[in-house]
């Protein structure tokens, strides 16, 4: 018998259901678009509500699980129920379910499942955690280092090596030795593991000059984003602060998530006039020298950039991915050959340098993909495939079936020992970084994201032999933690609700 808890997250799910149905008729009823994806939508809502069944906190076992199918269903529903309230039909199939509205959703449950399996299986509630964490001290100075090198490395390869987007601009790497290029290389990854840890010192110290170096930070962050035209450094580093605060927190930072949605409604459209009208055209360090005029020149184009016939996509158009799935699908179906492991080669060279494999494969999957499905003629232009579109491009079902298995594995393993349990900086960073890449990367190409993975991991295990040297021990209830600054010693509750509707 299911206890009075569990029953009413039970209920709350059958109530956003229920809830959803009645969004879709409404939309139905506005739209009345020919082909509307009824089914599908009610499926891919049903699996993407799932873990409020089980959601045991903000930072608990399931909130990775959560943070994934909130994704998972801006990058495959969304699209579909704005254009249902816009009476446009988005799917030439007429059946229940289309052949890649069934690899999407048979993907998710695989997803799901094998998480919910690993985070059962190994991690138990109750649990007693034993682990080591950093001090303050050490979060603050090693965070604030490698951000420096990070924010260092990332403005010299999008000013001096790697000056725009096209061919021409990509030039610039091969006037730099391999030593220097995968120094720049790993060097930038240092830069959202230096954010997190100046975030986490700040969480913790609840210090009012690490809040202002925060804001400096993201500041910094946004504007190089904006220069060098990347919307997604732009915004990473509020988007990382957002989440270390949900993680060691335990709770939504509402304001943090207001500014940051307020951000990207007035910014995206901005950043879309200034690709139309300076990207290409005009250098970035000459962009820097005179911001203010290309900044008013940049929002005199706004409104004829994002409106009209030929407008730039929406934040949430560019998000969906259910298109560069269809499109996959459907090209194999119709006689494009699928990869055999081809795009994903790289992942199994992660840690060979460059300078020891000359040939060392570097595939630009985007670009294959825009060239192969004849998306467009521009061979520089980047076509996102996703991951579980590039799983299928490379083995077709069994791709899919293998391969969503492994990716909700890989989470479960990260989330079997959570923050809610014990939270520490290692585990922090080991959580973040899954959120990033294997998450936020989804829509992107798989051999980038699992290379970066494995690096980055790599990478906080030998911070944690280096750093972690305070003892902590907790479980599901609390945390105690001896510090070594001169703080007293403190026993809090790191689950301020136990359980979401108790």
């Amino acid at each position: 018998m299911l206890s009075a808890p569990q029953s009413n997250r039970v209920a709350l799910y059958v109530s956003l259901n229920v809830a959803f149905l009645l969004v879709l008729i409404l939309g139905y009823g506005i739209g009345a678009p020919q082909n509307p994806r009824l089914g599908y939508l009610v499926l891919l809502f049903a699996l993407c509500s799932s873990y409020v069944v089980d959601l045991d906190g903000y930072n608990g076992r399931y909130a990775l699980l959560a943070i994934f199918l909130n994704m998972y269903w801006i990058y495959f529903g969304v699209q579909d129920l704005t254009d249902l309230y816009h009476g446009v039909s988005t799917s030439g199939y007429e059946g229940l379910l289309s052949p890649t509205e069934t690899v999407i959703l048979v993907g998710g449950i695989l997803l799901v499942l094998s998480y919910r399996v690993v985070v059962t299986l190994r991690n138990p509630v109750h649990r007693v955690v034993h682990a080591k964490d950093w001090s303050i001290r050490s979060a603050l100075v090693v965070g604030l280092f490698l951000w420096l090198v990070g924010i260092g490395a990332t403005y010299y390869w999008y000013f001096f090596v790697v000056t725009d987007k096209t061919v021409e601009g990509t030039k610039g790497i091969a006037r730099i030795s391999q030593y220097l290029t995968s120094g720049l290389v790993l060097a930038q990854m240092l830069l959202p593991v230096g954010i997190m840890l100046l975030a986490y010192a700040w969480r913790t110290a609840r210090s009012r000059l690490l809040l202002a170096l925060i804001l400096a930070v993201i500041s910094l962050q946004f504007l190089i984003g904006f220069v060098v035209d990347i919307k997604s450094m732009a915004i990473g580093g509020l988007s990382l602060v957002i989440v270390t605060i949900i993680l060691t927190d335990g709770r939504v930072p509402k304001l943090w998530i207001a500014a940051a949605a307020v951000s990207i409604y007035v910014a995206f459209p901005v950043f879309q006039a200034y690709r139309a009208v300076v990207t290409g055209n005009i250098a970035r360090t000459e962009v820097l020298n005179n911001l203010q005029a290309t900044l008013e020149k940049v929002l005199a184009a706004k409104e004829r950039v994002n409106s009209g016939r030929d407008r730039a996509q929406t934040f949430l158009e560019r998000l969906s991915l259910k298109a560069s799935v269809q499109m996959i699908v459907d090209g194999t179906a119709n006689g494009i050959p699928f990869q055999h492991g081809y795009t994903l080669e790289p992942v199994l060279a992660a840690f060979v340098p460059r300078i020891l494999w000359t040939d060392k494969p570097d595939i630009p999957t985007g670009r294959i993909i825009n060239k192969v499905f004849h998306v467009t003629d521009q061979e520089e232009t980047y076509i996102s495939p996703s991951h579980i579109g590039e799983l299928y491009w490379n083995f077709g079902w069994p791709g899919v079936l293998v391969g969503m298995s492994a990716i909700g594995t890989i989470c479960g393993l990260v989330a079997r020992r959570n923050l809610a349990e014990c939270r520490t900086v290692t585990h922090l960073l080991l959580t973040v970084i899954t959120v990033e890449l294997v998450v936020h990367g989804f829509e992107g190409s798989m051999a980038g994201t699992y290379v970066v993975l494995q690096r980055s991991l790599a990478a906080v295990g030998l911070l944690h032999l280096i750093f972690a040297k305070l003892p902590v021990t907790g479980n599901s209830r609390g945390t105690i933690v001896r510090s070594s600054l001169g703080l007293s010693e403190e026993s809090k509750s790191l689950i301020p609700f136990p359980n979401l509707l108790r």
